[in-house]
This record gives structure tokens, C-alpha cells and sequence, in this order.
């Protein structure tokens, strides 16, 4: 039995090809002098299913019909700075992609209503059905410049710990329970903050193992400032408990060590405004080591440099 794992391994490898093969790189041009965009759509082969063909703008929006498939993957060509909507019926994510990359974006879809084959933690509407929009532009300044939630990334996915990221903020972690995708680590940035119960969407969170060595990680992909970092238990109480401590470490070395409480709410941690390109979250402390402790929601304010 082919597993989504499998399958997504699949499209890596083909986005690493197409990657090497494509003459629209991050920085070069249309003829009109502006940033080139570029939509496609490839099933699991990557045979062309749809093509928006390159835009001469900042921005480009990409109409099919099509029920996906297993293997089928969405690839964007253009700024490394991208605003992408993958479907009409998903967040916008605000990417910053590598510089391997070289301005492209592969994203596996999730398939199906409720997508129960391929066990996502994905709303189920989005990409269902046999109609689709997707869409890409680059950053506006404002976006560059604003003071924002930087973790904030409804695109992100699971990837075998030696693929490096495709795009940021990329979540990360050594644990998940019963490796099922309802409670990896890119759930604590989907911005779905439903809290009550536990389980598949909207319930999704990162839900680890019963350890205490369990840790969680947010790459930025480049330098930005912080000043806040906000976390929201999953409070399903009383299947749940939640830790009562842990420590924030820095890509610059530095540590903060927080107390944590019971409550459902999202609870705020404030520190001297550090510049950083990841932050990890370690040491957690349980109340009740006999229950599940799990993060609906991990938030990161600062602004992008």
C-alpha cells in the first residue's frame, strides 16, 4: 500500500527535478522588466494537469477543473517572498522560501472530501470538489514591514527529517503521537484555535507522545525580530493536562524559562526584542505526566528584516 509518506516523497524528489530544469528562477524577469509568476498543477508523474502559464505581474490566479488525485501537487514559480492561496477554501499563507528553492514552491494536496485516505489535518472543503482557484503574489510593504504573528503558516507539512524546508516558517519536532497527522507539529501554526477537543480538524494540534524529552521547533528560514511568543493549550480536560514549565531557546543562544498555566486562553510570554532565525520549545514540565499534554496554537510577534 502506497502511504501519503510515500507519496510525498514522490513529489520531492519531482520538485527537485523540476527545480533544476525550470527557466523561472527567483529574480528573473519577465520581458515587461517585472517578476515572473508562474501556477501548475502535476499529478504524481508530473504530467502538466493545469498551467497558468507566466505572468508579467505581481501577482496570478489559476482556474481548473480537476478532482485530485493521490500524488497530485501544486507547484509556484516566482518571488521567494510569496503570498499563496491554494485553494478557495484555505488561508492565505505567507511564504519565505529558501535559497535552494531558486522561487519555487511544491506543495502536496491533500485529496478528497474529509480526506480520510490521506489522514491530513487540513479543513476538509479545501480541495474537494472538482473546482479550483489558486492563487500567488509577492509581499506587499506592508506586509514586509508590519508587526505580525511570524509563525503563522497554514501551508506547512510534515517532511522526513532529512529533507531540509521548502518554504517558512517550518514547524518541527522529535515527537508526535502515534505518528498520525492530527497531531504533528505544523498544527501549532495553522492558525485553527478550537480547543475543546482533541482529534481531526478543527481539533488539530501538536500532540506529542507521553515523554519528557519531547521538544518543538519553528524555523524562520532568515533573520527576524521577536518579542512575543504566545501558546494555547489544548484544553480537553480531563483527558488533557498541560505543562506547567518549559524553556524557550534561541538561534542566538540565549534562554527563557516560562510558567505556564491551566487555561484555555492563548497565554503571552514578552521579552527584550531578540534577532533570530529559530526558537525552540524544550524542557516541558507536565502537571500530570499520566495525561496528554498538546499545544492547539504556537504564535511568534516581531517583524521580518
Amino acid at each position: 500500500m502506497v502511504t501519503r509518506k510515500d507519496l510525498l516523497l514522490r513529489a520531492l524528489v519531482s520538485a527537485l527535478v523540476s527545480i533544476s530544469l525550470s527557466p523561472l528562477t527567483a529574480g528573473q524577469m519577465h520581458a515587461t522588466g517585472k517578476m515572473a509568476f508562474q501556477i501548475s498543477v502535476l499529478d504524481k508523474n508530473g504530467v502538466t494537469i493545469a498551467n497558468s502559464g507566466a505572468g508579467d505581474s505581481s501577482s496570478i490566479t489559476l482556474d481548473f477543473d480537476h478532482e485530485y488525485q493521490p500524488g497530485d501537487h501544486i507547484v509556484l514559480r516566482g518571488s521567494r517572498r510569496i503570498a499563496v492561496r491554494l485553494d478557495q477554501n484555505f488561508s492565505e499563507c505567507l511564504l519565505y522560501l529558501p535559497d535552494f528553492s531558486h522561487g519555487q514552491f511544491d506543495f502536496m494536496v491533500p485529496y478528497g472530501r474529509a480526506e480520510q485516505q490521506t489522514g491530513s489535518a487540513y479543513p476538509p472543503e479545501s480541495f474537494a470538489g472538482r473546482t479550483h482557484r489558486i492563487e500567488a503574489r509577492a509581499f506587499t510593504h506592508r506586509e514586509r514591514n508590519s508587526y505580525r504573528n511570524l509563525a503563522l503558516n497554514p501551508c506547512d507539512a510534515w517532511l522526513p527529517e532529512e529533507m531540509p524546508a521548502r518554504a517558512f516558517p517550518h514547524s518541527s519536532t522529535n515527537s508526535y503521537a502515534r505518528n498520525l497527522f492530527d497531531f504533528a507539529a505544523r498544527n501549532a501554526i495553522d492558525g485553527a484555535k478550537q480547543n475543546g477537543h482533541h482529534g481531526v480538524w478543527p481539533y488539530q494540534s501538536w500532540g506529542p507522545e507521553q515523554r519528557l524529552d519531547v521538544w518543538w521547533k519553528l524555523e524562520f528560514g532568515r533573520p527576524v525580530e521577536l518579542d512575543k511568543i504566545g501558546l494555547m493549550n489544548r484544553a480537553d480536560f480531563p483527558h488533557d493536562s498541560y505543562w506547567k514549565s518549559a524553556e524557550i531557546e534561541f538561534s542566538d543562544g540565549s534562554r527563557l524559562s516560562i510558567q505556564i498555566t491551566d487555561s484555555a486562553s492563548l497565554q503571552e510570554f514578552k521579552f527584550p526584542q531578540r534577532r533570530v532565525t529559530w526558537f525552540r520549545i524544550a524542557k516541558l514540565v507536565p502537571a500530570d505526566s499520566t495525561k496528554w499534554c498538546s499545544l492547539i496554537e504556537v504564535e511568534a510577534w516581531g517583524r521580518d528584516l
